[in-house]
């Protein structure tokens, strides 16, 4: 069964985040897009994959799935990196891999 809800809804309920006029919607999406743009490229590729593979299986399967992405996530150099930043309290410099 397919429904919709409009956008007030959907941020009163948490299925978004941010709702904004349709006239500012090009630019703020820009700035979202140039937010993830900063952040770790292997991080962004597991949360896709998570999000993705997710999507068609049952929800224990797509749990480990995320588990096991996040213990990966854990011997990349950019988490070396963005601990040592963070505790340096910088900004990260993230290579992808």
């Amino acid at each position: 069964m397919l429904f919709t809800i409009d956008a007030e809804t959907a941020l009163k309920i948490g299925l978004v985040t941010k709702v904004v006029p349709k006239e500012n919607l090009m630019n703020e999406a820009k700035k979202m897009a140039s937010i993830l743009a900063a952040k770790s490229p292997v991080s962004l590729k597991a949360a896709k994959s998570c999000i993705n593979y997710g999507q068609n299986v049952d929800l224990s399967s797509g749990l480990a799935h995320e588990m096991k992405s996040w213990a990966f996530l854990f011997s990349t150099q950019d988490q070396k990196e963005g601990m040592k930043a963070f505790l340096e309290k910088r900004k990260a410099q993230f290579i992808g891999k």
